[in-house]
């Protein structure tokens, strides 16, 4: 497919090496970007290349004013572009030679272990020195303690301030070994809100009846299945894809094969998280903005899904007796959700605290 982007904003050009930049694909985004840009610039992120999919609201207007965002637009179709995958490739082809790649989506703060402490060109040069090109993450869903209709979050703020939950029950495991599944980091993230309150089916499934499932979904994604119908069915419809391999050093040709991997690359046992800000107030609002575009793969069964279920239970919340307050990466250790090293440790032993702020204050 040809990528039809229009760099539209004035930021002169840079040349050379060794930066770690954010790579985002947005639309309608403008009240999630200003903290987006704010978490992440904290965090040490040296510039936005960010792709604008015919935005509607003010989010062009608000990366133009922004001195560290490349901006490009485009109007062509998300999902004919690889739910904007090719967009993405293209700006990284672009830009990201000799450098660390963030990909990120609006609604989406990367976090590691010590990040609060550890810059995250500190971090990128600790991987560099240990030969790795690539962090392995769990995309974490953030979410209120009441209804999801509560969620009202107040554009600038902090996300956790909002959304200040996640579930302590995650974990990797291999995929099912058979011949068509066979690929680079062939391992998956489980578990999570959505797995739990709207797949709760598959909460427990194993390995093998999971990838039977899988086999059910691509039949219904397959030329035959279209051709008789299955396509805008719930049938085979699988819980969202949590793994991630978020941020990796660019090489020439190297490039993300999905939202959720990359090319094969040298993957660091240090992990990370994408703490997940989807489900806001306005949650319901966008699941049926989403299934009336019908640009998401998997002909947007997964929002279906979202709609269905919040139309039966418009006050549902996600609380459940494994949830836990964030307070900083230390709970997502505690927990394993994402891994350290002791070089890592040992570098944010001697820091003090001037990460990001994604902490926010527990009542007594």
């Amino acid at each position: 497919m040809n990528v039809h982007l229009n760099r539209i904003d004035r930021q002169p050009s840079r040349r050379g090496s060794g930066s770690v930049d954010a790579y985002l694909v947005v639309r309608n985004e403008a009240d999630r970007l200003p903290y987006i840009l704010e978490y992440h610039r904290k965090l040490g992120v040296d510039r936005f290349y960010i792709c604008d999919n015919n935005s509607e609201d003010h989010t062009m207007d608000f990366l133009l004013s922004q001195s560290d965002c490349v901006v490009y637009h485009t109007a062509d179709s998300f999902g004919e572009a690889g739910c904007g995958m090719n967009w993405i490739n293209a700006m990284v082809e672009r830009h990201g030679d000799g450098n660390w790649c963030l990909f990120i989506d609006a609604d989406e703060l990367f976090v590691y272990p010590h990040s609060e402490q550890v810059p995250i060109r500190q971090f990128c040069n600790l991987l560099e020195k240990s030969d790795h090109e690539g962090v392995f993450a769990i995309m974490v869903d953030m979410y209120a303690q009441g209804a999801v209709a509560d969620a009202v979050y107040k554009p600038g703020t902090s996300f956790v301030d909002t959304c200040p939950f996640f579930d302590t029950e995650y974990r990797v495991r291999n995929k099912a070994a058979l011949p068509f599944s066979k690929r680079f980091l062939n391992v998956e993230a489980v578990g999570g809100p959505r797995l739990r309150v709207f797949y709760p089916r598959y909460h427990r499934m194993g390995t093998w009846p999971m990838a039977v499932a899988r086999a059910v979904r691509n039949l219904r994604l397959h030329p035959l299945g279209k051709a008789i119908g299955l396509q805008r069915t719930n049938i085979g419809s699988l819980p969202p894809d949590i793994t991630k391999v978020p941020l990796m050093r660019g090489r020439p040709g190297r490039k993300w094969v999905t939202n959720h991997r990359t090319d094969p690359l040298s993957v660091s046992p240090i992990s990370g998280a994408l703490l997940h800000f989807k489900l806001f107030s306005n949650f319901d609002e966008r699941a049926r903005h989403e299934v009336s575009r019908g640009e998401h793969w998997d002909a947007g069964v997964e929002y279906r899904r979202y709609v269905e279920l919040l139309n039966k239970h418009p006050g549902k919340g996600f609380i459940c007796e494994k949830s836990e307050r964030y307070r900083s990466t230390d709970d997502l250790l505690r927990h394993g959700i994402i891994r350290s090293a002791p070089q890592l440790d040992a570098l944010a032993a001697g820091k003090a605290t001037v990460g990001p702020p994604v902490a926010v204050a527990v009542a007594s």
